[in-house]
């Protein structure tokens, strides 16, 4: 095990065998099935490959931002090590067969706004051009096409832009393990608050306590569904905040968002008191 996978493990206060769901959780995605599941597997590989980087010789972002690069989206330098883990991002996804690949992008629940990223890159609509109509109409037009074809009927361009659509899905995924292991949390004890979703936990911040609530963001769209729907995904899902209380003399109202899942709010808010406790930042 490298160090930054059990780094991370503690970061999230989960075991080795629930590290993928809680990586998963940050950034959005739907869980793999559990035990020996392909998906859940090459999951894993993702991440025993970005565990291998030095902890600090990568912040969040760069693998995405590596990816992004390969594929035309960006113009940038980037880390080497982060060029190194979006190739082998690819690699593996490349090694996929067309039924590997169509049940990847399946368990990843890939939506329709990724797909036609991916889509864009294969057309050679990269970046800004995506936003002109006759591009976005030709992106959307293959991701229909995509959706409506069973995998064995895909040709070149569908399964290229299934691809390129989950080399991203996968840097994301590794940006989450980033993030949490290079993160130093304070646990707190989060309790069920007094409405449905609610969490609610206390912090002391420079000798102050103060009242931790996560709960869900108002006012915002729900997620896009998947491209293939899925049972286990729900069809309106919520995005998620935290907020820090006042004490009775502060008549304000703290608060950061917005997270995908309740769990991703939770490791933020705990970040940010460590943060607030070491001077780092102020409220």
């Amino acid at each position: 095990m490298t160090d930054r996978l059990p780094q991370a493990c503690r970061a999230l206060r989960v075991t080795r065998a629930d590290l993928v769901d809680a990586v998963c959780e940050l950034s959005g995605r739907p869980t793999p099935p559990r035990g020996a599941h392909p998906v859940r597997a090459l999951y894993l590989r993702v991440l025993e490959a970005v565990g291998t980087t030095a902890p600090g010789a990568l912040q969040p972002g760069d693998i995405s931002a590596a990816a992004n690069v390969r594929s035309g989206v960006l113009d940038v330098q980037v880390p080497g090590p982060s060029e190194v883990a979006a190739q082998y991002i690819e690699q593996l996804v490349d090694d996929l067969g067309i039924g590997d690949l169509a049940q990847l992008a399946h368990h990843a629940a890939l939506t329709r706004e990724e797909a036609a990223e991916g889509a864009a890159t294969v057309l050679g609509f990269a970046g800004p051009d995506l936003e002109e109509p006759l591009c976005e109409l030709g992106a959307h037009s293959l991701v229909d096409d995509i959706a409506e074809r069973p995998p064995q009927h895909w040709g070149r361009l569908h399964t290229q832009a299934v691809r390129a659509a989950l080399y991203l899905c996968l840097a994301d995924l590794a940006d989450a393990l980033l993030d949490a292991s290079e993160s130093t949390p304070t646990p707190l004890r989060w309790r069920s608050g007094t409405e449905q979703g609610q969490e609610s936990a206390e912090a002391c911040v420079s000798g102050v306590r103060r009242h931790v609530l996560v709960d869900r963001a108002a006012a915002l769209p729900p997620r896009e569904m998947p491209v293939w729907s899925r049972p286990d995904v729900a069809p309106v899902q919520f995005a998620w905040r935290w907020q820090l209380r006042p004490g009775a003399s502060e008549p304000i109202t703290h608060g950061c968002g917005t997270f995908p899942t309740p769990f991703a709010a939770r490791h933020a808010a705990e970040c940010a008191i460590t943060a607030m406790a070491a001077g780092r930042c102020e409220l």
